[in-house]
C-alpha cells in the first residue's frame, strides 16, 4: 500500500486514526508498522470492535484460562483483556504523542454503554479505568447524552482525557464543546495546568445518511421525489461541516483564546462512522469532503486502503457551507427533522454498543468452559510415547522408513486418532466420519503405529515395508484405511479439498484433516487448493503443519518460523493458528478452536527426531533407521508405555448414500452431417448424465466455455466446481472427491494437464472407483492459437498409467456416447475432444463399447487398412474417396477406443490387407501409433503417419497438410504401400 496520501492528511492539519483494535495486530507488528511507515496517529476502539476480536480468535485464550484460573469474574477478564490491548497500544503510539507534544497518539478505551444515561457511575469508570491503564495517552471514551455531558466535564476537569462519542447534531456538540470549556475553566480558577489535557468530539457520519436516506426514499413517488433524490448521500457531511462552523467560531472567541494563552490545546472534531455503508456511493465520500485544520478521521482497514489507492487530498472542509446549509433547510422542508434523527441516532448507538458488549461476556463464559483443564492429558502423551516406540522398532525392523519424520508429529497424531477425530476403528468404509490424509506420506510408520493401537488393523507392525504387506513405505490404498496414495508431496491438500467438498454434497458434518510438513509447502499445489478452499468456504477442512524446521538434505526455507506459513495461509483467507507442536494441551486446544469454522491451518513447531537425543533437531537422519543398539538407545529414552489407548467409535450422523438412477441411456439427437464439435457433444452428454446420476460432479479450470463443461454447470450449480486456472489442485480435487465415491468429470485444454500429470499418476495409484478427465482442443487441429495450446502429448501420458482407459471420440454421436460409457467404466478414464466443428457419421443410436472400433469403410478387395481416430478419422474418410476414384479399395478403422485397443479388429484387417496407415494429431511418440505397434507382431508394413516437428500457428487444415496427417498426406502412404506392398 502506498501511504503517500494518508500521509499528506498531516500537512492539512488532519490526522488520521485506525478504528480497529486487536491483539494480532499488536503482536504481529502491523501496529508497529503502521505507525512507523504509514502515518497512524491513533486508535479508537469500542464494545463491537472488541467482541469481535475476542470472540474470534484466540489470541485471548491463554490470558483467558489464566484470569479465570485466578478466579476473576466474567467482568474482570473483559477488563483484563482490553486494558492489556489498550495499554500495549497506547505504547506502541507513544512516540506519536511524544513528537506530536500530546497532540496525537491516543487510543481510546470506552466505559460501560450501560452507564450512558449514569452520569455519577461514568465518572467512577472513567477513574477506574484511567487509573488501570495509566498511560498519558489514554482517552476514555463517554457518549454525548444528556447524562454524558456533566461526567465528561468532571473528569476533564480531574485531568482525564475524554473522547465525546456518539455525537450525531450541531446543538449536541454544542453542549459537549461548552463542557469542554468549563472544564478548563474550572482548572484554570483552581490553579491546575492546562496543558496535557486533551479531548476530541467524536462526530458520527454514515449512520447519518443510512438512516436519513431511507427516510427520503419514503418521498419518492410523490411531488418531492425530486428533491429527495437530490439529497440522497449528502445530510452527514452538510452537517459535519457545519459542525465545523461552530468549531471555527468557539476558537476565535475571546473565551477561547484566554484558555489558550494558559496553555490550553484546542478540543479537535473527529469523524468517525467513516465507512461508505451503500455500494453506490464513492468509498472516500467520508474522507474527501472533510481534510481541514484540528480535525481526526478514524478509518476502518477497508477504508484506509481505497484512500491510500485513490484518494483525494485537499483542505476541503469549508467547502461549500452554504450549500451545507441549504441541505439542512431542503431537508427541514421535506419534513425530516433532524433532531428527531439524531436522537433516534443516538440511542440505536448506544443499543448498537450495548449488544456486542453483552454478547462478550456469554462468549467469555464459554471460552472459559472449553478451556478447562482437560484430565485425558496423560493417557495422550502416553499415546504419542506409544507411537514413537512403535515407528523405532518398525523401521529398525525394515531397515528403512523415516521415523524422525514419524517422531516430530507423534503428538499431533495421537491427540487426533484418540480424542479428536470422530471414526469407527472397525469400519474402513464409513462416510459418516471424520477423515485423515497423510499428505507427508513419508511418515507412513507412525500412521500404521496409530492404527493399530486404535484396534484398525491387526497386521504386524513389523511387516513394514514387505512385500506380502499392506503397511508400505507410503501410504497406498492396498490398505483399506487409504483412500489416496500419498507420499509425492503437494497431493494430500487438494485430495482434502475433495472429500471436504463430498461430505458438503452428501450433508455429512465431517471434518476432513490433513497433515503436511513444512518443507511440502514449497509445492504450489498447496497454495492452490489453499485458495480453493478459501473460496468454496470449506468450513471443516483442517491443514496441520508438522513444522520440524529439517527437509532431507538439510534446513526447511524458513526453520521453525510458523508465522511466515500462517500468513500465507491467512492471505488466502485462511484461519492459521501457531502453537507448540510437542504441548500436547497446546494441540488439543487448537484442534478444537478449529471446531468452530475454517479452512483452519495449524502451524505446529516440533522437532524432527523429537523423543530421541541423537536424532532431534539433527540432519543426516532423514530416511534413516536405525541399528539394533540405537534403536535400544532410542527406546530407553522415550520411556515405558504405562496404558494402552482406546478408541470409543463415534460417527458425525447418520448418513445414507443416494441411490444413482443411471440403468437408462441418455438421448442423442444429431441429424446426420451436422457439423459439431465433440467438446460441445461432451458438454451436452454431461449435462444430460447429471441428470441421471446424483454423483457425477464436474470441475473445470477456467475454461468451461471452451470444454463445455458450462452446460453442467448451469444445470447443475451446487455440483460444479469452478477451480480456476490451478489445475494441480483440480486433478487432486477430483481424486478426493472420487475416494468419497462420486463420479467426477474434470476438464481442461489436453495441454494443460500435463501440469499436474503427477497428480494424475498418483491418482492412478489410488485406483479410484470412477475418474474422469476430459482434455479438449486437443492436437494441430485447433490452428491459430499455436504450440502452446496443443495437447500433443496427452494420449501418451494417460496410456502410460496402468488400468486407464483412453477414448477419443470423431464426431457429437460418439462424443456423447463415449462420455456416457467414461461415467460407467472404472478406474481413470481419459476423454479427448477437439475443438473444430465436424460433420456427425453415426446414427444416434450407434453404440460404442469400451475395446471396441468401428469399421467404416470396407470391401473384399481392400489394399490397405487406415486407423485413425477423432479428426484424422475425417481425413481418412476423404481420403477414402479420393483413392476410391483411383481405383485403389482402403478399409477406414474408427480406433475410438485407443486403450484398450481393439486388437482383434485390427488383426483381422492385417489378414486381409497388405499394408496399414496409422494417423493421429499426436506427438508421434506415445498415442495411437504406439498402440498399434505394440499390440501385435504384425505381418504387414505399417507406416505411422503423426506430429513430428514443432508445430505453427496456422489454419488447421494447413496445419494437418504441413505435418503430414493430412488426407494427402494418407493418400500418398497407401499409394506406396500399394505400389510395393
Amino acid at each position: 500500500m502506498d501511504p503517500t496520501a494518508l500521509l499528506a492528511l498531516v500537512e492539512h492539519g488532519q490526522s488520521y486514526w485506525l478504528d480497529n483494535l486487536s491483539r494480532s495486530k499488536i503482536t504481529r507488528g502491523e501496529l508497529d508498522r503502521r505507525v512507523r511507515d504509514e502515518g497512524l496517529r491513533g486508535i479508537t476502539s469500542n464494545p463491537a470492535i472488541f467482541h469481535k476480536a475476542i470472540s474470534g480468535s484466540h489470541d485471548y485464550d491463554d490470558q483467558i484460562r489464566a484470569a479465570f484460573a485466578a478466579g476473576r469474574p466474567v467482568a474482570g477478564v473483559y477488563e483484563d483483556l482490553v486494558v492489556s490491548d489498550v495499554s500495549a497500544a497506547c505504547d506502541a503510539l507513544r512516540p506519536v504523542y511524544d513528537q506530536s507534544d500530546g497532540l496525537d497518539g491516543y487510543v481510546s478505551l470506552e466505559v460501560s454503554p450501560h452507564l450512558a444515561h449514569d452520569t455519577a457511575a461514568s465518572i467512577d469508570e472513567a477513574r477506574r479505568l484511567h487509573a488501570m491503564v495509566a498511560r498519558p495517552n489514554l482517552f476514555i471514551k463517554i457518549p454525548g447524552t444528556l447524562a454524558g455531558l456533566p461526567a465528561i466535564e468532571q473528569c476533564l476537569f480531574e485531568g482525564i482525557n475524554i473522547n465525546i462519542t456518539l455525537l450525531f447534531s450541531v446543538p449536541r456538540y454544542e453542549a459537549v464543546a461548552e463542557a469542554w470549556l468549563r472544564a478548563l475553566e474550572r482548572r484554570l480558577e483552581a490553579g491546575q495546568p492546562l496543558a496535557g489535557i486533551a479531548s476530541v468530539a467524536s462526530f458520527f457520519l454514515s449512520r447519518i445518511d443510512t438512516l436519513v436516506d431511507d427516510l427520503l426514499a419514503h418521498r419518492f413517488g410523490t411531488a418531492h421525489e425530486a428533491q429527495a433524490r437530490s439529497l440522497l448521500g449528502k445530510v452527514a457531511i452538510a452537517n459535519a461541516k457545519l459542525a465545523y462552523q461552530h468549531f471555527q467560531r468557539m476558537v476565535e472567541s475571546e473565551r477561547w483564546q484566554k484558555l489558550e494563552a494558559a496553555g490550553a490545546q484546542v478540543q479537535r472534531l473527529l469523524w468517525a462512522s467513516t465507512s461508505t455503508k451503500n455500494p453506490d456511493y464513492r468509498d472516500v465520500m467520508y474522507v474527501e469532503p472533510l481534510i481541514g485544520p484540528h480535525t481526526v478521521n478514524t478509518l476502518p482497514d477497508k477504508t484506509i486502503a481505497a484512500f491510500a489507492d485513490h484518494g483525494q487530498v485537499a483542505t476541503t472542509l469549508e467547502d461549500g457551507v452554504d450549500a451545507a446549509r441549504q441541505t439542512m433547510e431542503s431537508l427541514d422542508a421535506l419534513g425530516i427533522d433532524f433532531a428527531q434523527v439524531a436522537t433516534q441516532l443516538e440511542n440505536e448507538g448506544i443499543q448498537k454498543f450495548i449488544d456486542p458488549y453483552d454478547a462478550i461476556f456469554a462468549a467469555l463464559q464459554d471460552k472459559a468452559d472449553a478451556l478447562q483443564p482437560r484430565g485425558d492429558i496423560d493417557a495422550l502423551t502416553d499415546a504419542a510415547r506409544l507411537l514413537r516406540r512403535q515407528v523405532l522398532r518398525m523401521t529398525t525392523e525394515a531397515g528403512s522408513g523415516h521415523p524422525t519424520s514419524c517422531l516430530s508429529c507423534a503428538e499431533i497424531m495421537a491427540a487426533l486418532f484418540f480424542y479428536e477425530m470422530r471414526w469407527d476403528p472397525a469400519d474402513p468404509q464409513a462416510r459418516n466420519v471424520d477423515r485423515f490424509v497423510l499428505s507427508k506420506g513419508h511418515a507412513a510408520p507412525i500412521l500404521w503405529a496409530a492404527l493399530s493401537a486404535a484396534g484398525a488393523i491387526e497386521e504386524d507392525l513389523m511387516s513394514l515395508r514387505r512385500i506380502d504387506s499392506t503397511l508400505e513405505g507410503h501410504p497406498t490404498p492396498n490398505n483399506p484405511w487409504i483412500k489416496v496414495a500419498t507420499g509425492s508431496l503437494g497431493q494430500g491438500l487438494p485430495a482434502a479439498n475433495g472429500m471436504a467438498l463430498a461430505n458438503r454434497l452428501d450433508g455429512i458434518d465431517a471434518r476432513v484433516f490433513c497433515l503436511m510438513g513444512d518443507g511440502e509447502c514449497a509445492e504450489g499445489s498447496v497454495w492452490e487448493a489453499a485458495q480453493f478452499a478459501s473460496l468454496n468456504m470449506l468450513a471443516n477442512l483442517v491443514a496441520i503443519v508438522d513444522v520440524n524446521g529439517l527437509g532431507q538434505s538439510g534446513p526447511a526455507p524458513y526453520g521453525h518460523d510458523t508465522a511466515v506459513l500462517a500468513h500465507r495461509f491467512e492471505a488466502f483467507g485462511w484461519r492459521a493458528i501457531e502453537i507448540h507442536g510437542h504441548d500436547m494441551d497446546a494441540v488439543l486446544d487448537a484442534l478444537e478452536r478449529a471446531r468452530e469454522g475454517g479452512p483452519t491451518a495449524i502451524l505446529a513447531r516440533t522437532v524432527k527426531g523429537k523423543g530421541v537425543s541423537f536424532l532431534a533437531g539433527a540432519e543426516g537422519w532423514h530416511g534413516k533407521a536405525l541399528d539394533q543398539r540405537q534403536l535400544q538407545q532410542a527406546l530407553d529414552e522415550v520411556g515405558d508405555v504405562q496404558r494402552t489407548p482406546r478408541v470409543e467409535p463415534r460417527r458425525t450422523g447418520p448418513f445414507e448414500a443416494a441411490t444413482p438412477n443411471i440403468a437408462g441411456s441418455i438421448d442423442v439427437s444429431y441429424a446426420p452431417g451436422a457439423e459439431v464439435a465433440t467438446r460441445d457433444a461432451y458438454g451436452h452428454a454431461l449435462e444430460k448424465l447429471g441428470r441421471l446420476n446424483p454423483d457425477i460432479v464436474a470441475l473445470d479450470g477456467d475454461v468451461m466455455n471452451s470444454t463445455r463443461s458450462e452446460f453442467f454447470a448451469e444445470a447443475f450449480p451446487d455440483r460444479f466446481f469452478e477451480s480456476w486456472i490451478a489445475e494441480q489442485n483440480m486433478l487432486g480435487t477430483a481424486l478426493g472427491l472420487a475416494a468419497c465415491g462420486k463420479i467426477p468429470f474434470a476438464a481442461t485444454f489436453a495441454c494443460f494437464l500435463t501440469r499436474g500429470y503427477d497428480f494424475i499418476r498418483m491418482a492412478g495409484h489410488s485406483r479410484p472407483q470412477h475418474l474422469v478427465f476430459c482434455g479438449s482442443h486437443a492436437g494441430i487441429s485447433i490452428g491459430e492459437d499455436g504450440p502452446s495450446q496443443m495437447g500433443l502429448e496427452d494420449m501418451a501420458m494417460f496410456r502410460a498409467m496402468a488400468h486407464s482407459t483412453v477414448l477419443y471420440p470423431c464426431d457429437a454421436v460418439s462424443g456423447e456416447r463415449l462420455t456416457e460409457q467414461a461415467m460407467r467404466c472404472d478406474g481413470i478414464v481419459y476423454l479427448r475432444t477437439t475443438r473444430g466443428k465436424a460433420p456427425v457419421i453415426y446414427g444416434n443410436d450407434e453404440t460404442f463399447p469400451v475395446g471396441g472400433s468401428k469399421v467404416l469403410r470396407t470391401s473384399g478387395d481392400d489394399q490397405c487398412t487406415v486407423v485413425a481416430a477423432g479428426v484424422t478419422l475425417h481425413e481418412a474418410l476423404a481420403a477414402y474417396d479420393t483413392l476410391k476414384a483411383e481405383g485403389i479399395s482402403v478399409r477406414v478403422i474408427d480406433a475410438y477406443s485407443v486403450k484398450p485397443l481393439d486388437v482383434s479388429t485390427l488383426v483381422r484387417a492385417a489378414a486381409e490387407t497388405r499394408g496399414m496407415v496409422v494417423v493421429e494429431d499426436h506427438w508421434a511418440d506415445g498415442g495411437l501409433g504406439d498402440a498399434v505397434a505394440r499390440a501385435h507382431d504384425w505381418p504387414i508394413p505399417i507406416r505411422y503417419l503423426a506430429v513430428s516437428s514443432e508445430p505453427r500457428s496456422g489454419p488447421p487444415q494447413a496445419l494437418l497438410e504441413r505435418y503430414g496427417i493430412s488426407r494427402q498426406a494418407i493418400v500418398q502412404q497407401v499409394r506406396a504401400l500399394a505400389r510395393h506392398p
